[in-house]
């Protein structure tokens, strides 16, 4: 099928703005909210059978035909969404001494959404759109109880960009298709021990704290997503949508930043080359729409994040090499894995949207989502603070003519964790001594303690048709 003059326009100005725009920030069951977009997010989530907007995007690309068949063919989204995430960890230590709290210092994230659909005729709507999943990066002091588990992720940037198209096969039946692109540019800082297997030291000596910083861009991480919406009657519909996964893997850069102990103090750093590999899950969503009046709808849904295929943050360096050291010589950096052993969530979502007063178009919003936690006690760390979590919203949106207006917001509230020291087995990173010729180190584990987290939402958004 050829593409209308106006269509290809659209597909190519999208094309054209994600190689221009800088990626939007993104990482956070797993690293994700259970939401995303200002209207969606008013729904507690709940957008997959009653999905009609480009949110659909996201959420449901069989949504995308609903967009069909009106007065206009074109369609518009802007809309902003400020995410913030609040965490308290008191952390015990390898001695088992309970150290001062650590707060997250980052002030949050303005995570837009940028969509445009054209109508073909023909029952098809072609869309594409650049956005991000709603999460949240952690900032914390560089000498901090928490260090060796995270010191930087705020500096992290996601953007997903995506083309879809929308297709009514029939009067009840909606399907639709996208092709998605993920571009990520990854900073993570964090201290690792520097301790060599040639001279003694504590395990969380700060004179061997080393500060590793991995600088990593994918500018290629292609997946997609398939959907498909049913009116079983004239007031209950079915959605499904299936999420592939995104695979990111790229070259960066590692800078080290060596101990301050004397026995590194005529050493320098050669080479500087780093690869960041993980992978981001597949998604399974699936939702039920019943109006209940002309003027009142109830979405009921459930998602399911693989997250189990998220089991290791691995950064290898290649070649580089601590030189210089007295008495030794040259200590190959090892591999940096960090490990996460993530497992898979469930979340239960309801929403409902209404017209209050049928003269006026004026709508109001309500959501709550439940999610379970993706991290285990074993391997929770302030890198991902997560847990069961109780998903609280509202929002209002209103017409002016073909311009449309929504605000939404939404407070999440995690339940508290706490690792003992008989269960927590997050190990500091030793990359010197996992050099063969050095010999690894006795594990210390540095995820003990008490977490609390919540978040706070607020979003307001822009349509147009035209």
């Amino acid at each position: 099928m050829t593409l209308p003059k106006t269509a290809s326009l659209v597909v190519a100005g999208l094309v054209a703005a994600a190689a221009m725009a800088p990626p939007e920030p993104a990482l956070a069951g797993g690293l994700y909210l259970p939401t995303r977009g200002v209207r969606p997010t008013a729904r507690g989530g709940a957008f997959v059978a009653g999905a009609d907007d480009l949110h659909s995007l996201w959420f449901n690309p069989a949504g995308l035909a609903n967009l069909g068949g009106g007065e206009s063919d074109k369609h518009a989204l802007l809309d902003v969404g400020f995410v913030s995430q609040d965490v308290t960890y008191e952390r015990i230590d390898s001695g088992f001494n309970e150290r001062d709290p650590v707060e997250n210092e980052s002030s949050g994230i303005a995570i837009p959404t940028l969509g445009l659909a054209v109508d073909l005729g023909d029952d098809v709507v072609v869309a594409g759109g650049i956005y991000a999943p709603y999460a949240s990066l952690g900032r914390y002091a560089e000498d901090g109880a928490q260090r060796y588990s995270l010191v930087d992720l705020s500096d992290t940037l996601i953007a997903i960009t995506q083309v879809s198209v929308g297709y009514r096969a029939t009067d009840s039946l909606r399907i639709g298709i996208g092709l998605q692109n993920m571009v990520s540019s990854v900073v993570s800082t964090l201290v690792v021990n520097g301790c060599p297997g040639q001279t003694i030291c504590a395990p969380e000596d700060p004179e061997f704290d080393t500060v590793n910083q991995i600088q990593q861009r994918d500018y290629f991480s292609p997946s997609g997503v398939v959907g498909i919406q049913y009116d079983a009657l004239e007031r209950l519909r079915f959605g499904a949508s299936f999420q592939l996964p995104f695979r990111v893997s790229g070259a960066g850069e590692l800078s080290v930043r060596l101990p301050t102990s004397g026995f590194f103090a005529d050493a320098t750093v050669e080479g500087d080359e780093a690869t960041l590999d993980f992978t981001l899950p597949p998604i399974a969503r699936f939702g039920v729409e019943f109006d209940v009046t002309e003027r009142v709808a109830v979405e009921v849904g459930a998602t399911l994040e693989f997250w189990s295929v998220h089991d290791t943050l691995a950064a290898k360096p290649e070649n580089v090499r601590i030189e210089n050291t007295p008495g030794v010589g040259s200590f190959e950096i090892g591999v940096l894995d960090v490990a996460r052993e993530f497992e898979d969530t469930v979340s239960v979502n309801l929403g409902i949207e209404a017209q209050p007063v049928a003269s006026l178009p004026l709508t109001v919003s309500a959501g709550y989502a439940y999610e379970t936690g993706a991290a285990p006690d074993e391997y929770l760390t302030v890198m991902t603070v997560d847990g069961s979590k109780h998903l609280f919203a509202g929002g209002a949106g209103y017409k002016f003519g073909r311009l449309g207006t929504f605000v939404s917001a939404a407070f999440v509230r995690v339940e508290d964790r706490s690792v003992s020291p008989d269960v927590g087995v997050s190990p500091q990173l030793t990359p010197i001594r996992e050099d063969p010729d050095v010999g690894e180190a006795t594990p210390t584990f540095v995820n003990w303690g008490d977490y609390q987290s919540s978040w706070l939402m607020i979003g307001a958004g822009v349509t147009a048709d035209f």
